[in-house]
């Protein structure tokens, strides 16, 4: 909106003062980063600050899953079958981003994460919906994943 104002206030000006020799720029789309497709785009990840951003651009073509995780976590390991299961049962529909929190605390930060396992639905590059936060057994977990 700022734009079109700034050019319309040019070529008003050009106009009354008489010269031509102004030139009034056409307007510019922005410049974005184009969404991958989604035959490029892994099943299954690990995340790290490294790559972050490319996951962050996955989520503008299919729903990213950003599992808060850790090796010595009882229910994380407890819940890592079943996702790993239905991953492979909704055929890559969505991205299982796996994010260990002892290597990247930078990112559970970012998410203000303060309990694991914790899962995250990603769409276009921001949190959308609800949260999952603990392992309350299979049938919660496929729940959840049925609305992402």
């Amino acid at each position: 909106m700022y734009r079109k104002l700034a050019v319309v206030t040019a070529a008003v000006a050009t106009l009354l003062s008489g010269t031509a020799t102004a030139a009034i720029a056409a307007p510019v789309a922005p410049v974005t980063e184009a969404a991958a497709p989604a035959a490029d785009i892994p099943a299954v990840v690990d995340v790290t600050d490294a790559n972050y951003d490319q996951v962050m651009q996955w989520s503008k073509t299919k729903p990213v899953v950003l599992d808060f995780t850790a090796s010595w976590c009882y229910w994380c390991q407890k819940q890592k079958p079943y996702l790993q299961q239905y991953n492979t049962q909704d055929k890559g529909a969505w991205v299982w981003a796996k994010v260990d929190v002892d290597e990247n605390p930078g990112l559970s930060q970012k998410y203000n994460v303060r309990g694991i396992p914790a899962l995250l639905n990603i769409r276009n590059g921001r949190e959308a919906g609800s949260r999952l936060v603990g392992f309350d057994g299979p049938s919660s977990l496929r729940n959840w994943l049925n609305r992402l």
